[in-house]
């Protein structure tokens, strides 16, 4: 069974496209790539993200536009690694989240909202497509997040070690795998702050390889301050995002940090720093005996965070060799579990009562 998986994930890095073939929960990779989001799209995500630009037209615009995004990102897949349409099953794509709330914050419902309309992207394929997989999990009292727990396991249940899997997208999150036993939540802020720091002060949209995180120094008391950060003492289950690590959040980072140094390298290196010291206080606060942990998304091609975690765990530190295409590879498998009417959630991980099977199916409108 052939079957695409599309993520786009906190970062706005754009759209990640992967074709796979499953059979039995065992699958082959036939192709990823990742789309760039335009950079008047990635601004109006990034609006409608915040509180204080956001409004109902500008949401309900934009979740019509990502749809014909996704559309063309599958369009260019499909051509790119020779698959024809009469070869593809369905089609599971994550959203764009721009709001998740998953701890009743400011006194609301528990929430979530990813954009994206899938009876676009069903028309234009005439395919069905599995959406909206958190809603479920929420409904059922879970966070909705972290859902990559079930395609983790898919993806490394042949290891004979005690194994983690922390991805450094947007967020942070991490998955350990001790058996059948699985444990993973988010580890705070990833590429997110890192992404946004280099926006500002270089103009960049990413720190590529960590080379100007490697350039500066940590200001101490500036890490210090950040790793006071309330979330790290939560227990799991938890989930965060771009409303807690919010463009505010930022540039109060920014403000502080210029109080000690006049170096904008110094800001992205200590910013950096902030993300990898975040893994390690989860994995020290949270586990024992981790033999091995493996590196995935954009923060593994990070040079000075990979350097940082190798230096500080005393176990081994690997980047995966399905590093940028792990979530819609995963998100793929989540949509093969949904169409076969299997759960997916892992209700030890998000809180939920239930394991429940995941997402909407919007089925293929021509017959």
């Amino acid at each position: 069974m052939i079957a695409i998986g599309i993520m786009s994930g906190t970062s706005l890095d754009g759209v990640d496209v992967a074709i796979i073939n499953i059979d039995n929960e065992n699958f082959d990779l036939i192709g990823f790539i990742t789309v760039p989001y335009q950079e008047e799209l990635k601004n109006r995500i990034l609006e409608c993200s915040d509180l204080t630009k956001s409004n109902v037209q500008k949401i309900c615009s934009l979740n019509v536009e990502v749809s014909y995004t996704y559309v063309e990102a599958i369009k260019i897949a499909l051509e790119k690694f020779n698959v024809s349409l009469e070869d593809l099953s369905f089609i599971a794509m994550h959203g764009q989240t721009i709001w998740h709330n998953p701890n009743q914050m400011d006194g609301y419902y528990s929430s979530t909202l990813q954009i994206g309309d899938p009876s676009i992207v069903a028309y234009a394929f005439n395919k069905d497509v599995v959406s909206n997989f958190r809603t479920m999990d929420m409904a059922a009292g879970g966070s909705g997040a972290p859902l990559m727990p079930y395609a983790h396991y898919l993806m490394f249940k042949n290891e004979h070690k005690k194994i983690a899997i922390q991805n450094i997208g947007g967020i942070g999150n991490i998955t350990y795998i001790d058996q059948e036993n699985i444990t993973a939540f988010d580890t705070g802020p990833g590429n997110m702050l890192i992404d946004g720091a280099m926006k500002i002060l270089f103009n960049k949209p990413y720190d590529e390889s960590g080379l100007v995180a490697k350039s500066g120094k940590i200001i101490r008391p500036v890490l210090d301050y950040l790793m006071q950060d309330e979330y790290l003492t939560m227990p799991y289950p938890k989930s965060t995002g771009r409303e807690k690590y919010s463009s505010e959040y930022l540039n109060q980072i920014i403000n502080m940090s210029n109080e000690y140094t006049n170096n904008k390298e110094d800001i992205i290196t200590t910013i950096t720093a902030y993300t990898a010291e975040t893994i390690i206080d989860q994995i020290s606060r949270f586990f024992t005996g981790i033999e091995k942990i493996v590196i995935a998304g954009g923060g593994a091609n990070n040079e000075y965070i990979m350097a940082y975690l190798q230096n500080k765990l005393d176990f081994e530190v690997v980047k995966s060799n399905i590093n940028d295409e792990m979530e819609a590879i995963g998100f793929a498998l989540l949509g093969y579990a949904t169409i076969n009417n299997m759960p997916s959630n892992v209700k030890s991980v998000t809180g939920a009562r239930d394991s429940v099977i995941l997402g909407n199916i919007t089925k293929a409108p021509l017959q």
